[in-house]
């Protein structure tokens, strides 16, 4: 059976600056400080646009609410000039899913306003009442809407794996929230996992060698954060991060 074959590409909306390394590198001790990318994946195949991860807003006062550290948007990385750059209209997309809740991957789910919008049933229940140290992460602040709870007559509850169309799937990977899921996109240059923030960066994949990957420093359960790594590593599939510079900066994945 032929499964369809989708191209990825892997798109900066903003960047996170000056973040301590122990957030993102589990007991990191060196007090260093690092840069992330917010990144977007677009798929496509044929005619058909699939969105995994929308990322931050651009509004400065939105930003300061959520942030305790840097965080910058160009002009360019905006949203609407991001897709336009594609050749891809918001309206276009069918599909939106998000690998978790958390600010940084869900705030313009509003913007793609015919699209469905896959999360895990596990997730949508925390992110209605988290612990108060994750609050700040699920953009709860106030009386404002958080960005996850804007759209939710769009969303669509999954329980576990699925298919959600020819070549894509999700699959469960609680640790860093409890209902992280990453989505596999057959391609054809092999098969890619975007790992949402299971896998930050390619360093926490490799992890100098170890036999396992190594989770980030920020996680709601650390044993199911190294259980899903472990999965991960099983499937032999090429991780995609979600916040890793040389990820942008390729681009383009699955020709």
């Amino acid at each position: 059976m032929t499964t369809t074959k989708w191209v990825i590409d892997a798109v900066k909306l903003g960047e996170l600056r000056d973040v301590p390394a122990e957030e993102v590198y589990l007991q990191d001790r060196s007090r260093q400080v690092v840069s992330m990318p917010l990144v977007m994946f677009v798929l496509r195949s044929g005619d058909r646009t699939v969105v995994v991860d929308t990322g931050g807003p651009a509004d400065e006062e939105q930003i300061r609410r959520m942030i305790p550290f840097g965080y910058e948007v160009g002009e360019e990385e905006r949203l609407e000039n991001a897709l336009a750059r594609l050749g891809v209209r918001a309206d276009d997309v069918g599909l939106v899913v998000n690998t978790h809740l958390h600010w940084d991957h869900c705030s313009n789910n509003n913007a793609f306003r015919n699209a469905e919008i896959l999360v895990q049933r596990a997730e949508l229940g925390y992110a209605a009442a988290p612990c108060p140290a994750h609050l700040r992460a699920y953009g709860i602040h106030g009386d404002s809407v958080p960005p996850f709870a804007r759209c939710l007559e769009r969303v669509r509850a999954l329980d576990g794996g699925s298919e959600i169309a020819s070549g894509l799937g999700v699959l469960p990977l609680p640790g860093h929230s409890p209902g992280s899921q990453g989505v596999r996109v057959d391609t054809g240059e092999g098969t890619f996992v975007i790992t949402g923030d299971c896998v930050d960066t390619l360093d926490n994949w490799g992890n100098g060698g170890a036999d396992l990957p190594l989770p980030s420093g920020r996680f709601t359960d650390l044993p199911a954060f190294y259980a899903s790594l472990a999965h991960l590593k099983g499937t032999g599939w090429t991780p995609l991060p979600s916040h890793d510079h040389t990820v942008v900066e390729k681009a383009t994945f699955g020709y």
